[in-house]
């Protein structure tokens, strides 16, 4: 896991750092990246340190173990905790190998730990889950370890990655976990193109192990469609989003229901939320959603839902 020194920008020019101070937890221990001596001494400008000879010295060393290249990755000399608490931030991480102030966590089964709970104005999950198979609890970890009106960040893979971790994610998937949890969300945009992708890189990793694949690689250069597919140059695009968590109840998660084939009984919705539903014209499947939210969202939902359905 690695965090550019510009998307640390980025949070800074979100007010997300608060005016320092502020309790930061990492959802994996973050290297930083790409990180310059003019660009390290700026952001500590930010929350007041001055260019002395300390200052310099830090940058440097930040900067030299901060080198990234996109082929063959970072020098992973550099810890993005590092950077926040020379500028006065309180930071610690969760993950499941030692790193800078971790405390080992696993997130595919462990619950937040105890001094964790409520505890953090700021939340960053840059490139974590995707490696996890246990979504429901890694996400549930975060909220548990956000304040209320604490902010929440993710920034994961959304279009290529293919032979990196386990998954990739939809924008609707961060929409909706943000509805039934009544996230306000303030950022939202798509960083990237970068890189290109192989889509068989995978199947030669592991050809070794599973035998029956090598069938596959015959099938990529003997057939029209794989010579297509093996041709195909995928960038990496990335979803970057900011939630504020606004309200003080357990982690609801989210349930997809746009492709069911019937009505969802109450006795499933019902773990999910407490609340209205809308969305039931045109047979569009009904989406939980918070009583509080206004008459005006609700309409603007509800007309959503039925365009959804139509083009379903």
């Amino acid at each position: 896991m690695g965090i550019s020194l510009d998307l640390v920008e980025k949070m800074h020019s979100l007010g997300l750092f608060g005016r320092s101070k502020a309790a930061v937890l990492d959802i994996g221990s973050s290297n930083l990246y790409s990180a310059s001596r003019e660009g390290v001494l700026r952001f500590l400008s930010h929350y007041g340190l001055p260019e002395d000879d300390d200052a310099r010295a830090f940058a440097d060393r930040l900067a030299g173990g901060s080198a990234y290249d996109p082929v063959s990755g970072g020098l992973n000399g550099a810890f993005v905790g590092e950077l926040f608490e020379k500028a006065g931030l309180t930071y610690a991480a969760i993950d499941i190998a030692d790193g800078y102030r971790t405390t080992i966590v696993d997130l595919n089964h462990a619950s937040a730990p105890a001094a964790f709970r409520g505890a953090f104005d700021l939340v960053l999950n840059f490139g974590t889950t995707e490696h996890l198979l246990n979504q429901y609890n890694a996400f549930k970890v975060i909220h548990d370890s956000t304040r209320v009106g604490g902010y929440i960040v993710h920034s994961l893979p959304a279009i290529g990655y293919t032979n990196h971790g386990y998954l990739t994610y939809t924008p609707r998937c961060f929409f909706d976990i943000a509805g039934y949890n009544e996230y306000e969300v303030t950022t939202f945009s798509f960083e990237g193109p970068a890189g290109l992708n192989d889509l068989y890189a995978p199947v030669r990793d592991y050809q070794t192990y599973f035998p029956s694949l090598a069938h596959t690689l015959v099938e990529r250069d003997g057939t029209e469609s794989g010579r297509s597919i093996a041709a195909l140059q995928i960038p990496d695009v990335s979803i970057f989003i900011v939630y504020r968590k606004v309200k003080d109840q357990p982690f609801m998660g989210a349930l997809e229901q746009s492709t069911s084939v019937g009505a969802v009984p109450s006795a499933v919705t019902g773990q999910y939320r407490e609340g209205a539903t809308v969305g039931e014209a045109a047979g569009a499947a009904p989406v939980a959603i918070a009583p509080s939210l206004s008459s005006r969202l609700r309409g603007q939902l509800r007309r959503g839902l039925h365009g959804l359905a139509r083009r379903i």
